[in-house]
């Protein structure tokens, strides 16, 4: 998967060099807005998890049709498949991660961050391990297997993160395993521990296993972390359909705030996820409104661990005119 995923960025690069030229970083709100949309139907690439659910809640819950955008969610399997569609002009938006976007960013991909969806909730990425296992600690992590869906991304980058600030030298031997797979794997033994995110997470703890890690604590914390992407063509050349599609997640994202029940009974709609699941799993803190600063927060972090030299998150960072 590792491979996959350098080969998608390094395409997303290529194309990248290709565009920028006619492609502006579109912070503070690229071309010139006149109250009239542009474009009305939008092809917006999503995954179905918790995480960026604000976009399915406008448009189950008319945001969007109140915008005047017609949107279409077209399921991808990743984040830098979906920078990659975004930029080749395939998908209008996609989601994506602060980690995954920097790391194309920084690699040449002509791409903004138009939305941060969702930051960290207490408890919603973890470690897990056997019950019997002699893991305690994340000391004891050393020199472990643990599965992961792809490496230098949220959830080594996370953990990294936590034991850079406990003072501690751990290092894990990281194994690509996909999320369906990382309980059943962890019970056979083919990795030591997994790491997994909601609703995984949840499932895990019903399979039988032991939390061992909560990487969404101490720095990590409200950690900003799922967003959506647009190339910045889409951005300069749509500035009105831009601004309405921000106002309608953002402010699907602070319905779904005040209505954390009726929240959880809808998700199961649209992700796959038991409703007793749903009833109790761990929520991300959905944002409603950008903060470069939140995404430069996470940059910062790359760039500690290495993974990326520079980045300037005012320079990639959608603001809506008049709303910084």
């Amino acid at each position: 998967m590792r491979k996959t995923l350098l080969a998608s960025l390094a395409l997303v690069s290529a194309l990248g060099l290709t565009l920028t030229a006619c492609g502006q970083p579109a912070s503070q709100g690229g071309g010139t807005a006149d109250g009239k949309l542009e474009k009305t139907s939008l092809n917006v690439g999503v995954l179905p998890l918790a995480d960026y659910a604000a976009v399915y809640w406008a448009k189950d819950h008319g945001y969007f049709d109140k915008a005047g955008l017609d949107v279409t969610l077209t399921p991808i399997q990743g984040g830098p498949i979906g920078i990659q569609q975004a930029v080749a002009g395939q998908l209008d938006l996609s989601f994506s991660n602060t980690v995954s976007s920097a790391i194309a960013v920084e690699g040449g991909a002509p791409v903004t961050t138009v939305v941060l969806t969702s930051s960290l909730g207490p408890e919603s990425l973890g470690v897990f391990v056997k019950a019997d296992s002699p893991v305690k600690a994340i000391t004891d992590l050393d020199g472990k297997t643990i599965g992961i869906n792809t490496t230098n991304t949220i959830g080594d980058v996370t953990f990294r993160n936590l034991v850079s600030s406990q003072g501690l030298n751990v290092a894990p031997s990281w194994v690509e395993v996909p999320f369906n797979e990382m309980i059943a794997g962890v019970q056979a033994g083919s990795v030591e521990a997994g790491y997994l995110p909601e609703p995984f997470a949840s499932a895990a703890e019903k399979a039988g296993l032991r939390r061992v890690v909560d990487l969404s604590s101490g720095p990590n914390a409200g950690l900003p972390i799922s967003t959506f992407v647009a190339s910045n063509n889409f951005v300069k050349d749509n500035p009105d359909t831009t601004a309405a599609f921000v106002d309608a997640v953002y402010a699907a994202g602070k319905d779904i705030t005040g209505k954390e029940a009726d929240f959880r009974q809808w998700l199961p709609s649209i992700a796959k996820v038991p409703a007793e699941v749903a009833g109790t799993m761990a929520l991300p803190h959905f944002e409603t409104a950008m903060s470069v600063e939140k995404v430069q927060s996470v940059a910062d972090i790359l760039i500690k661990q290495d993974i990326i030299k520079k980045f300037d998150a005012g320079k990639s960072t959608y603001t809506t005119p008049g709303k910084q």
